[in-house]
């Protein structure tokens, strides 16, 4: 089903095209970011649209890379919800990944199976169900961030 048609129905993260559910602005841009909705979620927050989801992913990954590096899970978890159900998000990440809230987030992690991991689950807590993405799309969009020497 990765390459079904999305639905209003879809969460925003698949209509959109955005795994992580990330804002846009210049990073967003950076990756491919085709424009910049106000969601209408009663808060008032953004999501970046991407033409494609690797494209999308890979703005998720080099995110992660460019502004939680050096920080622990939770503390990145807090960060990029907002304070929204970050232990909630956290308990969910822990349980599908193996990482615990004190789990240092590094380029070596990001760049890893784990890392990629990490991504899927976040896509899979942003979007509310599995994202509809193959494992080959995932790891073409962690490349892109993460070149393989």
């Amino acid at each position: 089903m990765p390459n079904a048609v999305p639905t209003a129905r879809e969460p925003a993260s698949i209509r959109y095209k955005n795994p992580g559910a990330m804002w846009g602005g210049k990073h967003a841009d950076k990756w491919g970011a085709v424009n910049d909705i106000v969601l209408k979620d009663g808060q008032a927050n953004h999501i970046a649209v991407f033409s494609d989801v690797v494209h999308g992913a890979a703005a998720q990954f080099a995110l992660w890379k460019a502004g939680y590096c050096d920080m622990t899970l939770a503390a990145a978890i807090k960060k990029w919800s907002g304070h929204n159900s970050s232990v909630a998000y956290m308990a969910f990440l822990g349980e599908h990944v193996g990482v615990t809230a004190q789990t240092r987030i590094t380029p070596a992690l990001l760049a890893s199976p784990k890392g990629l991991a990490l991504m899927k689950a976040q896509a899979q807590w942003e979007a509310g169900k599995p994202y509809p993405m193959t494992d080959a799309e995932w790891r073409q969009a962690q490349a892109m961030v993460f070149p393989v020497a």
